[in-house]
């Protein structure tokens, strides 16, 4: 992926077929619009019933994604 993100530092990605374990996901999947996505995902599904891996929000949740973060 350096290799890549060498010639493309900001690349968009379609999140099924992104790294399941990229480190800066937020940055590498959803880029500049993470904050605002996110404040989306605060308003309108504040209760997190729509959560999966790597998806906005989702690093308020443990890994299974079944208990939420203090």
């Amino acid at each position: 992926m350096e290799a890549v993100r060498r010639v493309v530092p900001r690349p968009g990605s379609y999140v099924a077929e992104s790294n399941f374990f990229e480190e800066h996901w937020q940055e590498a999947f959803w880029g500049a619009n993470y904050p605002r996505l996110l404040a989306v995902k605060e308003r309108y599904d504040a209760d997190g019933l729509f959560i999966s891996h790597h998806g906005v929000g989702s690093e308020r949740w443990s890994a299974d994604g079944f208990t939420r973060k203090p």
